[in-house]
C-alpha cells in the first residue's frame, strides 16, 4: 500500500507542499509580517486538501470538512485578538473530532482498556502542561482543555492500533499524533515561560507535518480499503 508514494503527482504536491511550509517558517521566523504569513496558511492546508484529493481512492467528505475546519483555525491562530483565538480553537475542536470519528470508524480491534491506558499516557503530562497557562489563556483555556482531552484520546487509539493492528499506517497515525501533542509543549513554553522567536516557525513545522503525516495515514486506509473490496468483488 506504499505504491502511492511512488507517483509523480503525488511527489510534485508532496513538493509544493512542503515548500510553502517552509516558506511560511522562513517569514514566520525572518519577516514577521502578518499579510504575508496570512496568505501562506491560507495556501498550506488547501494544498494539503488537493493533494488528497488528487491521490485518494475514497476523497472521504468527512476528512475534506476536516481539513476545512484546521484552514480556518490555522488562519485565526495568527492573531492575536481572544475573540479570534476562541474561533480558531473551536474550529480546530470540529477538526479533532472528526478526526477521531475517522479513526475510530477505521479502528478493526477496539481495545477500550488499551485506549483507556494509552490515553493516560497523553493525558497527564498534557494537562499539566495546559494547567500553567490558565491565566494567560483566559476565557480559551477551557476549550484548550478540551482539545488536550480530545488529542489524550486520540493518542489512545493511536497507540493502541500501533500495538494491536498491522499495518504501516498506524505509525504514520501515531507520528501525526505524537507531533499534535508536541505543541501543546511548544505552546505552553512559549506562553508560561519565555517567548523564543525561534519556536514559532518550530510550530508551524510541526503542525504542517502532523497534518501531512494524517493524510498519509488516511490515503493509505483508503487504498487499503479498496483492495479489499476488489478482492472480494472478484
Amino acid at each position: 500500500m506504499r505504491e502511492f508514494f511512488k507517483i509523480q503527482l503525488f511527489k510534485n504536491l508532496s513538493f509544493a507542499y512542503i515548500a510553502v511550509v517552509l516558506f511560511l517558517a522562513i517569514v514566520v521566523l525572518v519577516n514577521q509580517n502578518i499579510v504575508h504569513e496570512i496568505i501562506l496558511r491560507t495556501l498550506s492546508l488547501p494544498l494539503l486538501m488537493i493533494l488528497y484529493y488528487l491521490v485518494s481512492p475514497q476523497r472521504n467528505i468527512w476528512y475534506i470538512m476536516a481539513l476545512i475546519f484546521a484552514s480556518i483555525s490555522n488562519v485565526l491562530f495568527v492573531f492575536n485578538d481572544s475573540l479570534l483565538l476562541n474561533y480558531g480553537l473551536f474550529a480546530f475542536l470540529l477538526f479533532r473530532v472528526i478526526t477521531i470519528y475517522l479513526v475510530l470508524k477505521a479502528t478493526k480491534k477496539k481495545s477500550f482498556f488499551a485506549i483507556f491506558v494509552g490515553s493516560i499516557f497523553f493525558l497527564f503530562p498534557l494537562l499539566y502542561f495546559i494547567a500553567l497557562t490558565q491565566d494567560s489563556l483566559g476565557q480559551s483555556f477551557y476549550i484548550s482543555l478540551v482539545n488536550v482531552i480530545l488529542v489524550s484520546f486520540l493518542g489512545g487509539i493511536s497507540l493502541s492500533n500501533y500495538l494491536l493492528e498491522e499495518g504501516f499506517k498506524h505509525t504514520w497515525l501515531l507520528l501525526s499524533t505524537l507531533l499534535f501533542a508536541f505543541l501543546v509543549f511548544l505552546f505552553v513554553i512559549q506562553k508560561y515561560y519565555l517567548f523564543i522567536p525561534v519556536f514559532q516557525p518550530i510550530r508551524v513545522l510541526v503542525l504542517m507535518a502532523a497534518h501531512y503525516f494524517f493524510m498519509i495515514y488516511r490515503v493509505i486506509h483508503e487504498r487499503e480499503e479498496q483492495h479489499h473490496f476488489l478482492a472480494k468483488s472478484q
